[in-house]
Order: C-alpha cells, then structure tokens, then sequence
C-alpha cells in the first residue's frame, strides 16, 4: 500500500487539504479595521464578533475521502471513481474560497470605501496545491491498473 507513489501522492493531498482545519488564515482583508476569515469564522470589521463559517466540513469531507482511496488499494476502480470526486471537490472548494472573499470585501454597506488590501493566504495556495497531487495520485492509480491488466493478459 505505501510502497505505490499515488499512496504518497494522495496523502499529501490530505495533508495540504487539513492544513485548512489548524485555523490560520484563508484569506484576509481591510475595509475600516482588518477582516480575517479561517475554515471557521470570519472575524473583524463590519462581522463584529464573528461570522460562522462552515468551509472545515468540506475540508474534512476531502481528508476522509483521502483516506478512503489510500485504503482502498485493491479496488482500482473504486480508487480512480473516488480520485475524480475529490478532484472536483478540491477544484470547488478552492473556488469556494476564491469566491467568498471577493463576496465578503464588497459585503459592507457601510463601509465608506471598497474593500482593499484583498489578499489569499497561504492555506488557500496550500489547498490549492492539492489539485495537483490528486491528479497525480489519479493518474498513479490509472498507470498501475493497466500495468495489472496488460499483466493478465500474459497469462
């Protein structure tokens, strides 16, 4: 199971895709104070105390299935089905991100300018890189499951 490079390339996945859940910022921007949102809450501003945020479900959602495809290794199927799932997942939930803080910075009425200093922090890029090993596990899985069949057909 962790001798394959795609085991290797789906658990990094997991882990960049958990580092949502440590609460660092996702994105953060200045409207009259500073406005930081993590996978939580959003917090400053025009919020006040704190808006809830609900992203570190579909995090945990992405973690799990993960897991399932790393454990999953004798069903190539299942794995390459489960690959594509989280790769759409990984896809709009980075655009989810994306999304909301363009939303939240022009949320304010009140605010007598637009929102400024709009800036992504490091755990969307991490997220983001995701993508790129869930693609490579997909296609590890891909290339090992033709292997195995051309292998078959030998016999």
């Amino acid at each position: 199971m962790i001798q394959r490079i795609q085991t290797v390339y789906f658990l990094i996945a997991a882990l960049l895709v958990a580092t949502t859940l440590f609460g660092t910022d996702l994105f953060s921007f200045h409207q009259i104070e500073d406005i930081h949102a993590n996978a939580y809450q959003i917090k400053g501003g025009f919020v006040g105390k704190g808006e809830k945020l609900d992203f570190w479900m579909l995090s945990l959602i992405q973690v799990v299935f993960s897991l399932m495809i790393i454990f999953s290794f004798k069903m190539r199927h299942r794995q390459i089905f489960l690959g594509w799932i989280l790769l759409v997942l990984n896809l709009l939930s980075s655009a989810w991100i994306a999304l909301g803080a363009n939303v939240h910075s022009t949320q304010c009425d009140k605010c007598p300018d637009p929102a400024t200093d709009l800036s992504f922090g490091i755990v969307f890029y991490l997220h983001a890189a995701a993508f790129i090993f869930v693609f490579l596990g997909i296609r590890g899985v891909r290339k090992d499951k033709k292997t195995i069949d051309s292998l078959n057909r030998l016999r």
